[in-house]
C-alpha cells in the first residue's frame, strides 16, 4: 500500500465538486471611464445600415432612425456593462472568508460599486425613453439630440460610477482566491515568515507556493489538497501574522487574518527556534497570542519545525517556555526532510474532528500502518 500522497491532476478536479470558487460568483472584466468612453465612441462611430420599412421611409426618417440606432447601441453597451456590475452578489451573501477578502481589496467600496451601478443603470434607462422619442421625431435634429445623448450618458458614468476603478481589484481577487470546500477538512498553515510554512504545504499538498528567500514573501493565500486513503484534505498555505494591530498590517497581512478569522478549521503554528531563525523565539510567541486571540487557542497545534538544524538543548528549552503557555503537547518537524510532516497532518485532522463534530480521523485510521513519521509523498 502506498503512502499519504498529493493527488494527481485528475484526482483533483474530482476533488473540487464541492468546492465553492470565488471567481463563479464574481466575473468582472477590469473596466475604467476611458475605457468605457473609447468604447462608446467606437461604437457611436460604427456605420449603421438602415433596411427600408415604413419606420425609416423618407429622407429626413431614415437619418433620424440611423442616429436612433447609434444611441440604442451605446444605450445597449452601457447597460450591459454597468447591468453586470449592478447584478454581483452583495458581500452579505458570499461566505464570510470571500467576503472579508473582497472588503479587503476594494477597501470596502464593493457593495458601494453595486449600488453606483444599479443606479446609473436605472437613469440611462429613463434617459433613453426620452430621447429615443426625442430622435425618431427630430428630423434635421436627430444627430444633435443623439450626441447630446451620448454626452449626457458619458457624464452620468463618470460622475455617479466613482468606484469604477476597483474592478481592477475585484477581477484579480477573484482570479486568484482559491477555490474551498466548506465540507472537508481545513488545515491553516501559520506562523512568522521564514519558519517554512510553504515548505510543509509544498511537501504534503498539490500546492506550489511562490516565494522568494527573504520575509514576506508568500503571495497569496494557497489551497493545496492532500490525499490520506479516501479522505481529501485541505492545506492553506497563509502570509505570516505580524505582531502589530490589523490596521496596520498590508493587504497580504489582513487575508490571512480573514482566513483564520472565517474558516472553519484548525491552525498548524510553525515555531524555527533555531539559532539562525530570522526571528526569536519571543518574537514568535507573541504572534502566536495573536493567532490564538483570533481563531482560540483550542484551534492551535504547535509544531516545532526545522528540529533537523535545532540544537537539542535550545528545543527543549523553548519546549518549556510553551509548556509553560499551556502547550503540553507538541510536534516536532523537518518540512525541508519530511520529518513528522504526515503526523502534524493527522494531528491536525483528530483536533479537526474533536471540534467540529465529524469522524474523517475514522477513515485515516484505515491508512494509519502508511503513515509513519518519515514518509514522504509518494509520486502521483
Amino acid at each position: 500500500m502506498t503512502g499519504p500522497r498529493p493527488l494527481s491532476r485528475g484526482s483533483i478536479a474530482m476533488s473540487s465538486e464541492g468546492a465553492v470558487c470565488l471567481r463563479d460568483y464574481i466575473d468582472v472584466e477590469p473596466l475604467t471611464y476611458e475605457a468605457i468612453r473609447k468604447r462608446v465612441l467606437e461604437i457611436y462611430r460604427e456605420r449603421v445600415k438602415i433596411p427600408k420599412s415604413p419606420e425609416s421611409r423618407g429622407r429626413s426618417k431614415r437619418v433620424a432612425f440611423r442616429y436612433m440606432v447609434k444611441a440604442e447601441k451605446v444605450f445597449q453597451y452601457i447597460a450591459v456593462t454597468l447591468g453586470k456590475l449592478a447584478r454581483l452578489p452583495p458581500t452579505s451573501s458570499l461566505n464570510p472568508f470571500y467576503a472579508e477578502l473582497v472588503k479587503i481589496a476594494t477597501n470596502g467600496m464593493y457593495d458601494e460599486l453595486r449600488r453606483e451601478a444599479s443606479r446609473v443603470v436605472k437613469i440611462v434607462s429613463g434617459m433613453w425613453r426620452e430621447y429615443r422619442e426625442r430622435i425618431l421625431g427630430g428630423g434635421v435634429n436627430a444627430k444633435k439630440f443623439s450626441t447630446e445623448f451620448i454626452g449626457r450618458v458619458l457624464s452620468i458614468v463618470r460622475r455617479k460610477v466613482r468606484a469604477l476603478s476597483i474592478t481592477q481589484s475585484i477581477s484579480y481577487i477573484a482570479r486568484t482566491t482559491p477555490c474551498i470546500d466548506f465540507e472537508k477538512p481545513l488545515v491553516i498553515v501559520s506562523g512568522m515568515p521564514q519558519v517554512g510554512k510553504s515548505t510543509f504545504v509544498s511537501r504534503v499538498s498539490t500546492a506550489k507556493p511562490r516565494t522568494s528567500p527573504y520575509p514576506f514573501t508568500t503571495k497569496n493565500v494557497v489551497i493545496g489538497h492532500v490525499k490520506l486513503g479516501d479522505v481529501v484534505i485541505q492545506v492553506m498555505d497563509t502570509p505570516g501574522i505580524l505582531d502589530r494591530p490589523l490596521e496596520e498590517m498590508n493587504e497580504i497581512e489582513r487575508k490571512a487574518v480573514a482566513a483564520l478569522q472565517h474558516l472553519k478549521a484548525v491552525a498548524l503554528y510553525l515555531i524555527d527556534a533555531s539559532r539562525d531563525s530570522y526571528y526569536t523565539l519571543e518574537q514568535q510567541l507573541r504572534v502566536l497570542k495573536t493567532v490564538e486571540g483570533v481563531v482560540g487557542k483550542d484551534r492551535v497545534i504547535l509544531v516545532f519545525n526545522k528540529v533537523d538544524k535545532t540544537e537539542k538543548e535550545v528545543l527543549e528549552n523553548a519546549k518549556g517556555v510553551v509548556n509553560a503557555m499551556g502547550y503540553s503537547r507538541c510536534l516536532e518537524m523537518s518540512a525541508l526532510l519530511g520529518v513528522n510532516v504526515w503526523a502534524a497532518v493527522v494531528e491536525a485532522i483528530n483536533l479537526y474532528d474533536k471540534l467540529f463534530g465529524t469522524r474523517f480521523s475514522e477513515l485515516l485510521s484505515l491508512y494509519s500502518s502508511s503513515i509513519t513519521s518519515n514518509s514522504g509523498p509518494s509520486s502521483s
